[in-house]
């Protein structure tokens, strides 16, 4: 006997709350995914806009604090804000937006904050001059009045040959202080920094007068070359006759690269392979050892030197040694010895710079002075 057959078939039914909780699942579905993808392309587009104020601020050659400054700032903005300032009309905005974020910053070191306004929004040619007198300080232009070891933002109101009125909206009542001596600092992008040395010699609670008492003095980041041919005496750093105990050189094999070096190296290397592909195998024959030869300089800075290799030596031997030390005179100066890398230039590829390593303050300054007296111009080294 079969049941199965005497069994009626029931069909399945379904109450309308099971329709309703279906509905209820999907639209829950639906409302995740509309809000993941909301939060994915929101996080896509705050990396894109630091990406963008990231090329703002390198082409502007900005270096690593003042970025680290600009990153804070930024952090501080929603989105839409930071996409807002991007915008080129919208620059005045910007510029009101990161004064009033330094002024909310204590913490910041207050010379690199006009360091990094400055690199960001002086581009006229007025902004290309060196300070030599108040005629070269510009009314609204930002700098820092420092004064017993502390220092505070502020900016130009006003100006005459010997005094500037500064505002004093945000500064602290040490400040505000008849007969106190303090010194102005300001920025130029393409000279460096600059403090004027002064005395307030008026206060009241909206602005403070400076008045310009000594010679202005240069601060940090200017740096001159001179093109000239000297004689250079280049020799590999440690000397090869040194013991193995005495020697001061690490194992190659083991260097660490700057990221500069790796970036010149691997165009060289595409260079050479280019070159080999043709059977051109003769040039990259180089020799056993580094060694020392004599060379004429094409430019010398504070921060290196450039030359030409003489014919007689071969301009491969450069990856044969990390550290050089590069010995040359200033005619009727001091001799100079100082070690560094050296590495090709990429622009010019017979020409080659030895960035110095070691060189301390007290040589720099030298050098710079040397330079000075001698007509330097504003550096380009590569």
């Amino acid at each position: 006997m079969n049941f199965a057959q005497d069994l009626p078939y029931v069909w399945p039914s379904f109450h309308n709350i099971y329709f309703f909780y279906m509905f209820l699942i999907l639209l829950g579905i639906i409302i995740y995914a509309k809000i993941m993808n909301h939060l994915q392309q929101k996080q896509k587009n705050v990396f894109s806009f630091w990406n963008e104020y990231l090329k703002f601020a390198h082409a502007r050659k900005c270096n690593q604090a003042e970025i680290n400054i600009l990153k804070g700032f930024y952090e501080s903005l929603d989105s839409e804000t930071a996409d807002f300032l991007l915008q080129p009309e919208n620059r005045g905005k910007f510029k009101n937006s990161l004064y009033r974020y330094f002024l909310n910053q204590p913490s910041n070191p207050t010379e690199k904050e006009v360091d990094l306004f400055d690199k960001l929004f002086r581009s006229s040619q007025e902004y290309k001059k060196e300070i030599q007198s108040l005629e070269d300080v510009l009314v609204g232009e930002v700098c820092a009045l420092e004064a017993e070891g502390r220092e505070e933002l502020t900016y130009v109101m006003q100006k005459t040959n010997d005094d500037l009125l500064l505002s004093a909206k945000v500064l602290s009542k040490d400040f505000l202080v008849p007969g106190k001596e303090a010194k102005l600092y300001l920025f130029r992008p393409s000279s460096g920094g600059y403090l004027l040395p002064g005395i307030v010699t008026k206060t009241s609670e909206k602005g403070i007068i400076f008045h310009l008492k000594g010679e202005i003095e240069r601060k940090g980041e200017a740096h001159l070359m001179l093109p000239v041919k000297y004689s250079l005496l280049i020799n590999p750093w440690p000397k090869k006759d040194e013991t193995e105990e005495d020697s001061l050189e690490l194992d190659r094999g083991k260097l660490l690269l700057s990221e500069e070096n790796l970036d010149r190296q691997y165009e060289l290397l595409r260079r050479i392979s280019k070159d080999q592909a043709k059977g051109k195998e003769d040039r990259f024959k180089m020799q056993e050892t580094a060694r020392s030869f004599t060379a004429l300089s094409e430019r010398i800075s504070d921060r290196g030197l450039t030359f030409e290799f003489p014919p007689s030596v071969s301009n491969e031997i450069w990856k044969l040694q990390d550290l050089w030390e590069v010995h040359f005179t200033f005619p009727d100066g001091p001799s100079i010895d100082v070690r560094g890398k050296m590495f090709p230039v990429k622009q010019k590829s017979d020409l080659y710079m030895i960035r110095f390593v070691d060189a301390d303050d007290s040589l720099r300054k030298t050098i710079y002075e040397e330079i000075k007296k001698r007509g330097g111009l504003r550096e380009i080294l590569g």
